[in-house]
């Protein structure tokens, strides 16, 4: 018995030697990976220089660059799949650890090992099926007639670069699991795992009897939500469940060919291509300290009042969201630069970091807004009448957050001591340094707005102008446009693998009927309209408090914009709607982005963000009410311009 017992911990002692070896040997795959994305990131601006040209020579000599439109979406392939490795070893590909954040070290060791074996394999299968979509095509594009093939054949490489960092990575998990839990109930995960993809395998090979696809819908929403929680990364979880029940309602052969198609068309669609650019542009914004620009005017003209910075950070979170067009940029930015004045004066932590977290949202209502690029894809409106539509709803959120710190500061004055009055030529100085940067922005939205140019070419025009602009500035050093590269490539690679997976998801949600049939439903019952969107509102609400904003996004457009459809609303005024629900979820506890990042940029706890986010939420509650009241706020400018 006891040489049993020392032959085990021998056992255990070497095993993670061995594992960490062979991750070692994987790891060294890491460094190429890191030049591949950096050889994507200067395609990519390549791809700003080439939409930025292409309108240039338009307007100046009458005459556009040759298939210019195909360039980019060959280009945008190269970008993303040239960055997706690198951004799973950066571990950064979204996921939710609503499970595994609860869990003590050894038991989450056990469950990454088995998360990180269904990433791996989902991830191999997603090689697989580009590869075989890229093997069975002959397509050209129709005016430069390149062929497609190396593309799609390059989406499978950039998978097969992503499958050995996730490979890699559970090695180390799985020696780490064996030196905390020992061998065999690591190795007891590791079979559970296998069982697991065993199991969905064989429910994707296997009729199941009885099974109508309204229920083969349920079952992949279930599995979907089960594989969240376990805590899977998002775009992972979102292939699986469409790789799996596409086949069990369409066969083997279907499946792989739609998932193939899916893969590379999502990223090679030139709808998601402003996303990109302003992606790039929102970077460019923050090394170059053009936020330190307005967050500065708005402190000069409101920082004498009662609560004055906070107000002035929720105008400058405005403004600068106004140029970035994301929740996180505005917030991470605005932090870094008004949180220490705050502190400096006194301001309590409730009241500041509240404001800086929450006040991000109002980026993706005031354009351009990322949120907006992709529910105008997904719904099939107009981005550039998305972008108006969003611009008087924005003021108003604006002025609820302001509001709500106004109340909070009169309820509580000691949250926010009054600060010395600026003089009026502080106050004009303030306006001309802030000027440059929104002159950008009114070159874009006026561009898009005046029909020069299209919202990708508006991203193009934006990120290369920023780009310029802080070039002649000196405000962008070989460091900070090498940082800028680095986390666009980072985030944008993130969010395509997202965007990638919400579309084969949304074929499978196709085939079940499940959005028609529950609008067909909803229509039968003839509830009054208010009624439904009262529900709409409540499953956001609740659904935001568990999943982060873009997959809540993805997930439910498809099924509510055929209900609005049903009742006839307008899908601009409901794409307002849309957009301010999911704000909310990336600042609605208990797992609202914002808050995550906020703690950890002000180094607070968890409490104290869950504290300061309920005023805001409320406001945010109160300025979705009054849209939904008033539709014309949303739809006025929209048809101003088109009359």
């Amino acid at each position: 018995m006891e040489n049993s017992r020392i032959a085990g911990s021998v056992q255990d002692a070497g095993l993670p030697r061995i594992l960490d070896r062979a991750a070692a040997v994987l790891r060294t795959t890491e460094k190429p990976a890191f030049i591949l994305s950096a050889a994507g990131m200067g395609i990519f601006m390549l791809m700003v220089m080439l939409t930025f040209a292409d309108v240039f020579l338009r307007y100046l000599f009458g005459s556009s660059i040759p298939g210019t439109t195909e360039l980019t979406e060959l280009l945008m392939v190269i970008v993303v799949f040239s960055s997706v490795a690198v951004t799973q070893w950066q571990k950064s590909h979204v996921t939710m650890d609503i499970l595994t954040s609860r869990l003590k070290e050894p038991s989450r060791a056990l469950l990454e090992v088995v998360t990180g074996f269904w990433s791996v394999v989902i991830v191999l299968f997603c090689a697989w099926t580009t590869f075989r979509y890229g093997m069975k095509t002959s397509s050209v594009t129709l005016v430069l007639r390149i062929p497609l093939e190396p593309f799609i054949c390059f989406a499978g490489f950039g998978f097969c670069m992503l499958a050995v960092a996730l490979l890699t990575q559970l090695l180390e998990v799985m020696a780490s699991a064996i030196r905390q839990n020992g061998t065999a109930r690591t190795l007891l995960a590791l079979a559970a795992g296998i069982l697991c993809v065993a199991a969905m395998w064989y429910v994707a090979t296997h009729r199941v009897p009885g099974m109508s696809s309204i229920k083969v819908g349920v079952a992949g929403l279930t599995l979907l939500f089960i594989l969240f929680f376990l805590g899977v990364p998002v775009a992972f979880a979102l292939v699986a469940t469409g790789l799996i029940f596409i086949a069990q309602l369409k066969g083997i052969p279907a499946s792989f060919g739609t998932t193939g198609k899916a893969l590379y068309a999502t990223a090679g669609s030139y709808s998601w291509a402003p996303l990109m650019f302003f992606m790039l542009m929102g970077y460019l914004c923050f090394y170059a300290r053009f936020g330190e620009d307005i967050y500065n005017c708005a402190r000069k003209w409101m920082g004498h009042m009662r609560g004055g910075l906070a107000m002035g950070s929720v105008v400058a979170c405005s403004l600068f969201g106004a140029v970035v067009g994301d929740v996180l940029s505005g917030s991470i930015a605005m932090a870094a630069i008004a949180l220490p004045e705050m502190r400096k004066n006194g301001y309590d932590d409730e009241l500041a970091v509240g404001t800086l977290a929450c006040s991000g949202t109002i980026g993706c209502l005031i354009p351009p807004s990322t949120t907006f690029i992709i529910y105008g894809v997904l719904a099939q409106q107009s981005i550039g009448d998305l972008f108006i539509a969003g611009i008087i709803p924005g003021i108003v959120c604006m002025f609820c957050f302001m509001l709500a710190v106004w109340l909070m500061v009169c309820r509580k004055p000691s949250l926010a001591p009054r600060l010395p009055r600026a003089s009026m030529t502080e106050r004009i100085v303030s306006l001309k340094s802030g000027l440059p940067i929104m002159l950008i922005f009114l070159l874009v939205i006026g561009g898009i707005y005046g029909g020069v140019f299209t919202a990708t070419e508006g991203g193009g025009i934006g990120a290369c102008g920023t780009l310029i602009l802080a070039l002649l500035m000196r405000r962008l050093s070989l460091k900070d446009f090498i940082h800028t590269l680095q986390d666009s490539a980072k985030y944008i690679s993130m969010c395509f693998t997202v965007l990638c997976g919400a579309i084969v998801l949304s074929y499978f949600m196709a085939m079940t009927r499940i959005p028609m049939v529950l609008a067909n439903t909803i229509a039968g019952m003839d509830l009054p309209a208010m009624l439904v969107m009262a529900a709409i509102v409540l499953v956001f609400l609740i659904l935001g408090c568990f999943l982060p904003s873009m997959p809540l996004l993805l997930i439910c457009v498809p099924i509510f914009v055929p209900i609005a459809k049903v009742f006839g609303w307008d899908l601009i005024w409901f794409g307002v709607i849309i957009v301010i629900l999911d704000n909310m979820a990336s600042i609605t506890p208990p797992f609202g982005i914002s808050l995550f990042v906020m703690k950890e940029v002000a180094s607070v706890s968890l409490g104290t963000m869950y504290r300061a986010a309920v005023p805001f939420v409320a406001a945010l509650l109160v300025c979705l009410f009054i849209i939904i009241l008033f539709p014309p706020l949303s739809t006025l400018l929209p048809a101003l311009m088109k009359g």
